[in-house]
């Protein structure tokens, strides 16, 4: 049955600052409810209604809340972005989270700066890398706390994960961590298997030269590997003229899914874009058709 975003009106009436119990692995922590005043570049998308200061280390990240134009929530959207892309940028430059809103969704925009989106650092880690939230930020804190304070994300609900570029790659980990938690992952111009491109320099400046760590390169953090371990619908898009990530990351991450037999992933390999806005643009039609042809299929599964 869908659920109605339980706490809407904490976003959409005086927006007051609240103080409340953060939750995360590392003990009692304070967030703090702030309203934002950012700018946008589509003219019909808002900024967002409200943006939360979560503890991450000893600093503070800011998650941004943006909640459904309509009465009744139909589910929620993590958005997660690229590797030093803005926030909000997706929103600001495509029309997605303003169809997404209108559509009934509400979206999560956690910054993630520079993420590379892994599951540990190391000694090898280039500091600037090292000084960023990674996946158990995402999964031990925001998570937890959006599920404890606002009744959001929380398993059984309409839930899904996007993601673009490096953001793709963390949507893959956050669904592969929590399997509960979402009801299908949409993932755009990402990289999934490291060991095919081994002079990439982001991930040698993470984990470390391929040949002296090779462990690091093929164990948990080399998702394509874990592809076995996938159990949600999943939307694949890559152009295949992509200058910055090979199309052979996506390409690649569909054959092997498809082979395994699991799921069966929806996929699209344009030509004539690249790794920029108007590509990811030209996909929010077929995204939120993805998104919404699962909660229709889930509604008549549960109404027979």
């Amino acid at each position: 049955m869908l659920k109605p975003f339980d706490l809407l009106k904490n976003f959409r009436w005086a927006l007051v600052v609240i103080s409340a119990l953060l939750v995360s692995c590392s003990g009692n922590q304070t967030g703090n409810l702030l309203k934002n005043a950012g700018t946008t570049i589509v003219g019909s998308q808002k900024a967002p209604d409200t943006t939360l200061q979560l503890e991450w280390g000893n600093a503070k990240r800011k998650v941004y809340l943006m909640p459904a134009n309509t009465f009744f929530a139909r589910g929620n959207i993590l958005l997660l972005h690229g590797w030093n892309l803005s926030p909000t940028g997706w929103c600001e430059q495509t029309t997605l989270c303003e169809k997404l809103r209108n559509a009934g969704y509400n979206i999560i925009v956690p910054d993630m700066g520079k993420s590379m989106y892994a599951s540990e650092i190391y000694p090898e880690t280039m500091k600037s890398l090292a000084d960023q939230p990674q996946l158990n930020w995402l999964t031990d804190t925001v998570l937890v706390y959006l599920r404890d304070s606002f009744n959001l994300l929380s398993p059984g609900m309409k839930n899904f994960v996007v993601g673009l570029s490096t953001g793709a790659r963390g949507a893959f980990a956050v669904a592969l961590t929590c399997p509960d938690v979402f009801s299908g992952a949409v993932v755009l111009s990402g990289d999934y298997d490291q060991t095919l491109m081994p002079d990439d320099n982001l991930m040698t400046y993470y984990y470390g030269n391929y040949d002296m760590y090779p462990e690091r390169w093929e164990g948990k953090d080399n998702l394509l590997r874990r592809a076995d371990e996938w159990k949600i619908p999943i939307y694949i898009g890559h152009a295949v003229e992509d200058p910055v990530v090979p199309f052979e990351q996506s390409d690649t991450l569909y054959k092997t899914l498809i082979k395994l037999g699991k799921v069966e992933p929806v996929a699209n390999s344009p030509f004539d874009y690249g790794h920029d806005y108007r590509y990811w643009e030209s996909e929010t039609n077929n995204i939120l058709k993805f998104i919404s042809d699962i909660n229709n299929t889930e509604v008549v599964s549960s109404g027979k």
